[in-house]
């Protein structure tokens, strides 16, 4: 019975008690690519409709190891944002922006759903420098599939159960066309999980809480002709009490049409990066290598993002420089 229990409990473990084990927020290679994931000031800093979808599948070849989906959409508000005829004083006016996000995350018989509204108000600093402010609020909810487990005692088995917490974040971003930093918090409710399910017929249950996660990250972009730039980026990421997370990345682009980029995880991982970026649509693809001693039992990860930057009417799309 001991062991039984002790299998049930380990999914429910990694995924939401451990965070020296594993953080409990999925983990992307390519957030670079769309912060918005991250921060939600972020929101409705294009001048277009921004629309991005993403699947990821991490540790391949490894029985029930994690795969990620999300979708995300965001816009300002206000027609003066939308016309290609703006004046110096319409350049300076605060704006406001939302957005969405839903995604799913899935790890063996756990997984782990999403579903998001965020809202930004964006200010100018500088003629050139611009500030938003944005706070995100939705709803996860947490499930294990108890026809998943397997258990040494072939007679032993276990319900499912599912737990539905509100969240919220929060985030602060200031950026111009060179350059962007940004300060953001995650989870920050830090709601209680409450798990019933049941066990070979009796019921029980357990529940932990939504660990905090803060993030911290900052890129430029380096001219290095009128065709080619360099943009170094970094992300330093913090959740009680596993130490913190420094990812370094680096993308060199050819104009705004492609990239090759890579990025160094901190003791785990080495990311290579390929993209391409052609009128309204971009594509993006990464490859985890691991560097841990988990290495050697999978074939690294995956990850596609697809954006599609929709116009506004009588708008000129204007390319993120940072894509």
């Amino acid at each position: 019975m001991k062991k039984a229990l002790l299998l049930l409990l380990l999914p429910l473990l990694l995924l939401a008690a451990g965070p020296a084990l594993a953080q409990q927020q999925a983990q992307y290679s390519q957030y670079m690519n769309n912060n918005y994931i991250l921060n939600p000031g972020t929101t409705g800093v294009e001048d277009y409709i921004d629309v991005k979808t993403s699947y990821r599948t991490q540790w391949t070849g490894l029985e029930g190891a994690p795969k990620t989906y999300y979708l995300t959409a965001s816009s300002s508000l206000g027609k003066w944002r939308s016309t290609s005829k703006r004046t110096l004083h319409d350049r300076r006016r605060p704006f406001h922006a939302v957005g969405g996000m839903v995604y799913r995350d899935v790890t063996g018989p756990t997984s782990r759903t999403g579903a998001y509204l965020s809202y930004a108000y964006n200010l100018v600093l500088t003629p050139k420098i611009r500030a938003a402010l944005g706070v995100s609020a939705g709803m996860q909810q947490f499930a294990v599939d108890g026809q998943q487990l397997r258990f040494y005692d072939t007679t032993s088995y276990a319900g499912s159960a599912a737990s539905r917490v509100l969240d919220g974040s929060i985030g602060l971003w200031v950026y111009s066309s060179n350059f962007y930093v940004g300060i953001s918090g995650a989870q920050l409710l830090g709601n209680k999980l409450d798990f019933s399910y049941e066990l070979n017929g009796e019921g029980t249950g357990t529940g932990n809480t939504l660990k905090r996660h803060y993030f911290a990250t900052a890129g430029v972009r380096v001219p290095l002709s009128d065709d080619w730039s360099l943009v170094p980026s970094v992300l330093v990421k913090a959740v009680n009490p596993a130490p913190l997370s420094l990812d370094i990345n680096a993308k060199l682009k050819y104009q705004d049409l492609l990239w090759v980029g890579a990025s160094w995880r901190a003791f785990d991982s080495v990311v290579g990066m390929v993209g391409l970026s052609y009128e309204q649509l971009t594509v993006g693809y990464s490859y985890d290598a691991g560097l841990s001693e988990l290495a050697g039992y999978h074939g690294g990860s995956h990850e596609v993002l697809v954006g599609l930057r929709l116009k506004k009417k009588a708008q000129v799309v204007c390319t993120n420089r940072f894509w």
